[in-house]
């Protein structure tokens, strides 16, 4: 009996020891990737810096000077773009092979043309980057 719980206990720490390896090769899919979009958007637009900067890769939240960096970015679209008055279309990219949630929509203080709203993924979801710009200077997907 006794072998039998050290077998169990050596095969639990091994399931311990390789889980987070087995997690990051769980792949997200394409509709995975367009709710978080999604989600991460609506955290932007309601000013939830906090939120943003809590789902950013490590590198990207130093980039961008944390949750400070965050709001700042969140003021200036805002000052620049005004409200979301018109949603046009969302889908998923890849850019230079990273996932890329695209969201296209007219805003109040832009109205020459419609804004893309980019956020750019790691395979883990954690966003790598943003990107907003008006349409015609969006760079072109893969």
């Amino acid at each position: 009996m006794r072998a039998l719980v050290r077998r169990a206990g050596l095969a639990l720490v091994a399931a311990l020891a390789f889980a987070p390896q087995l997690a990051a090769q769980a792949t997200l899919t394409e509709s995975d990737y367009l709710a978080l979009g999604r989600k991460y958007y609506e955290w932007f637009a309601n000013g939830q810096a906090d939120s943003v900067n809590a789902h950013m890769a490590a590198d990207a939240r130093e980039s961008v000077g944390g949750v400070e960096g965050v709001k700042a970015r969140i003021d200036e679209f805002d000052a620049r773009a005004g409200l979301e008055v018109e949603f046009v279309e969302e889908k998923m990219t890849r850019r230079r092979g990273n996932p890329q949630y695209w969201r296209e929509g007219r805003y109040t203080g832009f109205t020459e043309e419609p804004i893309v709203f980019r956020w750019v993924f790691n395979e883990q979801g954690e966003i790598t980057g943003i990107g907003l710009t008006p349409k015609s200077r969006a760079p072109a997907p893969d």
